[in-house]
């Protein structure tokens, strides 16, 4: 372990308390610490993570990370349960808004899974799916991320691809099977074992808007400040975000309602179709939390600012999971963890 980061796992060790567990690791140049307040239960419990193929990033992540975790602890003091389903506007954090972004753009925007669920979406490419002029990229070349690489598990070179430029649909992520939605040429997305190589998003990055944080939600009035992402998943034309928290705002400004744990279970056209503005706030999720798709594990870095809904259903979310036990869908049990387009039915918005 480099001197830079051992000597960030001290200083977390230090603020954070005997009763944090801290996890780090690292595998074929890999760096992952993974944090837990408490033991482990899902909803209730701060956790974090970070991953990276550079010590001094995942160093920088760490402290970040440990702010976060004691702002969630501090909120969870105050939660109490939803009781019922409210609607209203809502303005989700970075890391939630990423992972939003990774169900409802990202995995759609995987080729195989534009031809199998495209009936499902009501949408198709050069279709507008944002209000907000919402750009999305998705850029396995960067570095240095847990999402990184340079050659796909087919041995084509990566390339970036836009997805939505200006809240239109523009590009599709391809292998080779799929290449000729991509001009006859793979773009280099190709991840799995042999024989099993499918379409998968890496390093998916929201463009930045042009309004603060702080801005979105004096625009916002009355609504919901969404926190930290616990997990989400795709459910053919649905997603569900799942959230540690949310905190009532009033005029504008954050109160001390908060309640929690909480879900967003939606049709992904009629959420994409409700983000009205986009933040300035980018911010790196790089985790080593996978995105699981076809029972295979991929690395995956969310890159994202704040986004605005004008209106979404929070649902408590004991009442999801029973939604999914019902399904059979799939669930995500890692904190921001991500699922894959699964068979099964979710709740429309």
């Amino acid at each position: 372990m480099t001197d830079v980061l051992a000597a960030a796992l001290a200083a977390a060790r230090l603020e954070l308390g005997p009763r944090a567990r801290i996890v780090p690791d690292e595998r074929d140049g890999l760096w992952r610490v993974r944090i837990s307040l408490g033991a482990p239960d899902h909803g209730t419990t701060p956790q974090w993570g970070a991953a990276a193929y550079d010590p001094p990033f995942v160093a920088g992540q760490l402290r970040q990370g440990v702010r976060q975790l004691l702002d969630d602890q501090a909120l969870l003091r105050l939660r109490s349960p939803l009781a019922e389903p409210v609607t209203g506007p809502a303005l989700l954090s970075p890391t939630a808004a990423g992972v939003l972004a990774h169900e409802c753009f990202g995995h759609t925007s995987e080729a195989d899974n534009y031809l199998s669920d495209g009936g499902a979406l009501g949408r198709v490419l050069g279709d507008r799916w944002t209000p907000a002029p919402l750009t999305v990229r998705d850029r396995p070349g960067a570095r240095p991320y847990a999402g990184s690489y340079t050659r796909d598990d087919e041995g084509t070179a990566a390339r970036t691809v836009t997805l939505l430029r200006e809240g239109y649909w523009t590009g599709l992520l391809t292998d080779r099977s799929t290449r000729a939605l991509s001009g006859g040429r793979s773009t280099g997305h190709g991840r799995g074992r042999r024989g099993a190589v499918v379409p998968r998003c890496s390093v998916l990055e929201v463009a930045a808007g042009r309004d603060t944080a702080q801005v979105l939600r004096g625009r916002m009035g009355d609504g919901w400040l969404l926190g930290t992402a616990i997990g989400g998943f795709s459910v053919r034309g649905h997603l569900i975000l799942e959230l540690l928290w949310a905190r009532r705002v009033r005029a504008g400004r954050a109160t001390r309602e908060i309640v929690g744990p909480v879900a967003i279970c939606a049709r992904k056209a009629a959420l994409a179709g409700r983000i009205t503005a986009v933040g300035t706030d980018v911010t790196v999720h790089s985790s080593p939390y996978t995105c699981v798709k076809a029972g295979q594990e991929v690395g995956s870095t969310l890159i994202s600012p704040s986004l605005l809904l004008d209106r979404c259903v929070l649902r408590p979310l004991a009442d999801v999971e029973r939604l999914l036990t019902r399904s059979g869908a799939p669930r995500v049990p890692t904190p921001s963890g991500t699922g894959d387009d699964s068979a099964g039915a979710a709740e429309p918005a």
